[in-house]
């Protein structure tokens, strides 16, 4: 009877005992089991992957079923730098269920603070031999029951990329990287993604992307934001010589394709820019661009149907020189590769990586242009305005500048469905001239076009380079109106074209020209065909087959110049009544020099003394000589000239007349004297004659020589006034407005203003 009261007692001990025992054992796997498995990963991670790796904690609770690896370190082999890092990933699961299911179900992973350092080097990355460790190809195939998994609820956070390449000069790094998931599974085929990091160099991208491997589609949805476009810089370099290329970009993409099936493509995107630009090595403006913007609101590959929105550029600024050996200020900066053919021909090509973005980006424009051939399309707005294109030309002895500026074109909506496409232009040419052109084209072939364009108020004085280079003739003044309508259908050409010339005045045969030129007696020939009005008018009608290799535009040129000859010699009594009472009209508008010429010759003091001779009697007008001479000009001409002397006479302290004379005879394209200044000038290679000569004497001192000859040139002109007998309180020098010389500055001399006098 005295011992069944005990029997409940020792049970309870042995169910107690029992549950210590099983708390020490889960105490023992949760506390120790995990700094073994620490130790046992330090110690064997070299063996296993060739890389160090470091842990700070292991952390397994089978209480909680939470599960977490802190302060984990991977090294580069046989290096103290990091390859990949976290600060801590944390996962739940039921360890033992998928044990003994075969069913491994994780939520509420958490990685905080990855890190991860990639180099490429070639086509090889400090990860590749990792790819490389595979398992044994001969072992037996796996017949068991396959795994199934699901992972919900995912989230990186704060995470790190630095990536290094043999082609950038500097690493490239993303920072703030976060990403989530809800659900990646065995069971389901399809995975989302949202992630979004800073770039370190400028720049935000935001979106997600989309992997469906049962139905072989990938999706992306992305926004790039203020992207600073300097950081492309590199790739540029590549295969274009440049100094600094900067900017801003925004990019919006929805891509939807198929790795499978090419017409699966569906693409919209859009993309703005601003403050663009690209610099040369010498940092001197190649292109610039203040705004712009464009739309692809659909690319639909399975239906060949392109939908194009707005296209805007605003502020765009190009620069493009033409040197004296033929080469430009563009295609000398691109970085080629010559190769030989077969012993004989030459191919060239860009040094440019495969892997430059540029290159990559290029082969894919091209790919989609191969795979789509758009049958239905639509173009919403093109729109181009407040733009400007800054040309020189130092072909000619004397260099050619010209700029056409306030550029708009505009085309309004365009589809295949139309029967016409509109495009509209205008510009300013030189500060003074009007362009106004349109042009109406077939969607369904574009090289079919009628295009109409209007010329107003075109100064041929600013063409004056060209027509001492290429005519042999100073153009001195005149306003050229140019009218033409041009219909191009088949490749057949067909242009009515109609000039109307005022006031034209062509200077005396110059003997430094184009060699290869036939000069004409084009001062006579405009003498001639100048009606009683001064005006000149001219039809030209041009057809061709642009397909023939033969056709060129210099008949075009011939055919002017035939009209000429032809209406000079049919009406010579009608075209030679054009005198204003023995006084020339043009020359009470201004008198021009030469460049370094301090005194009036014959042809100014025929001008000043006509001037002065209309003046006498009219007292109450003011006269005021605006200088036109543009200083920077010629200061390099007065560089030119010192080159020359130092050439030509270095051992001379001073040089009389003579002296002088040869250096204006001797031409700035003479051989010697050109290896003379390069010799002098070896680190201003592909830069112009009087950009090295102005090198040479020194920017200043040839500004300070300018300004010494325009003082003695209003000397001589103001003592040449007076002694005509017209008082000096009724002539005046003073500075132009800009609205007063614009498109007059250049040559030296004076535009004539009259105003009441005081």
């Amino acid at each position: 009877m005295t011992d069944h009261p005990t029997k409940p007692r020792r049970w309870k001990r042995k169910l107690i005992a029992l549950g210590s025992i099983l708390a020490v054992v889960l105490l023992l796997i949760a506390f120790f089991l995990p700094y073994l498995l620490k130790r046992y990963v330090e110690t064997h991670s070299e063996e296993w992957i060739g890389r160090r790796v470091t842990i700070d904690r292991i952390v397994l609770n089978p209480f909680t079923f939470r599960y977490a690896i802190t302060g984990v370190t991977c090294y580069e082999p046989q290096s103290d730098e990091v390859f990949v890092s976290w600060k801590d990933i944390r996962v739940r699961a039921d360890l033992w269920s998928g044990f003994q299911e075969n069913d491994w179900r994780f939520s509420g992973l958490r990685i905080t603070s990855p890190y991860c350092h990639v180099v490429q080097t070639g086509d090889r990355f400090n990860f590749s031999d990792l790819m490389e460790l595979g398992g044994d190809e001969d072992a037996a195939p796996d017949t068991s029951a396959p795994t199934r998994f699901r992972m919900m609820d995912i989230a990186l956070t704060d995470g790190r990329v630095e990536y290094k390449s043999d082609v950038l000069p500097a690493p490239v790094g993303l920072q703030n990287l976060t990403a989530t998931s809800t659900t990646i599974s065995s069971e389901n085929a399809r995975m989302d993604f949202v992630l979004g990091f800073d770039l370190d160099q400028g720049g935000r991208m935001d979106g997600g992307f989309m992997v469906d491997t049962e139905r072989s589609l990938y999706s992306i949805n992305a926004q790039l934001r203020t992207f600073d476009l300097a950081q492309l810089t590199p790739y540029l370099k590549d295969f274009f010589d440049c100094k600094d290329f900067g900017g801003s970009m925004n990019v919006d993409l929805d891509l939807i394709d198929s790795y499978t099936d090419t017409t699966s493509l569906v693409v919209s995107a859009g993309m703005t820019l601003e403050n663009v630009h690209l610099n040369d090595p010498n940092n001197e403006n190649l292109i610039s661009l203040a705004k712009g913007s464009a739309r692809l609101d659909t690319l639909v590959a399975k239906d060949q149907r392109v939908e194009v929105g707005d296209m805007l550029l605003e502020g765009a600024d190009l620069r493009f020189v033409m040197l004296a050996d033929g080469s430009d200020n563009w295609t000398r900066l691109l970085k080629l590769d010559s190769t030989s053919v077969g012993g004989d021909s030459v191919t060239t090509q860009l040094q440019a990586s495969e892997s430059n973005v540029f290159v990559l980006l290029a082969e894919y424009i091209s790919y989609l242009g191969e795979q789509i051939v758009a049958s239905d399309y639509t173009a919403k707005k093109l729109a181009l305005t407040n733009s400007a294109v800054h040309f020189e030309d130092h072909t000619p002895a004397q260099p050619f500048r010209y700029t056409i500026s306030a550029i708009v074109v505009t085309a309004n909506r365009i589809t295949s469905a139309d029967e016409a496409g509109l495009v509209s232009a205008s510009a300013v040419l030189q500060e003074t001239g009007k362009l106004k052109a349109s042009a109406t084209f077939d969607p369904k072939n574009i090289r079919n076009v009628v295009m109409d364009m209007e010329v107003d108020d075109l100064a041929l004085n600013h063409l004056d380079a060209y027509g001492r280079w290429y005519a042999a003739h100073p153009l001195e003044d005149g306003l050229l109106n140019y009218v033409t309508t041009t219909k191009i259908s088949d490749g057949l050409i067909d242009s009515q074209n109609t000039l109307r010339i005022d006031k034209l005045k062509v200077g005396k045969k110059v003997e430094e020209h184009d060699a290869d030129i036939y000069v004409l007696p084009l001062r006579l020939a405009a003498g001639l065909l100048k009606d009683v009005k001064g005006v000149v008018e001219l039809d030209i009608p041009v057809k061709g087959d642009l397909k023939d290799p033969e056709f060129k535009p210099w008949p075009i040129i011939w055919q002017v110049l035939k009209n000429l000859i032809v209406k000079a010699v049919t009406a010579p009594g009608r075209l030679l009544m054009r005198a204003f009472d023995g006084v020339d009209e043009e020359d009470l508008e201004r008198v021009r020099f030469t460049y370094l010429q301090t005194a009036p010759d014959k042809p100014q003091a025929k001008t000043l003394k006509q001037l002065a001779a209309a003046l006498k009697a009219k007292p109450e007008i003011q006269l005021d000589l605006l200088p036109t001479v543009d200083p920077l000009i010629e200061a390099q001409e007065v560089a030119i000239f010192h080159a020359k002397k130092g050439f030509l006479f270095s051992e001379k302290s001073a040089i009389d007349a003579a002296d002088s004379t040869r250096i204006n005879e001797l031409s700035s394209r003479d051989s010697l004297f050109t290896r003379y200044v390069n010799e002098r000038t070896p680190s201003m290679e592909g830069r112009s004659m009087h950009d090295r000569c102005e090198s040479l004497m020194g920017a200043s001192a040839a500004i300070a020589v300018a300004a010494e000859i325009e003082a003695a040139r209003k000397e001589n002109v103001m003592q040449l006034i007076i002694e005509e007998g017209l008082p000096a309180a009724q002539v005046r020098f003073r500075e132009g407005t800009p609205e007063e010389l614009a498109g007059q500055r250049g040559v030296p001399g004076y535009r004539f203003v009259y105003e009441a006098a005081e």
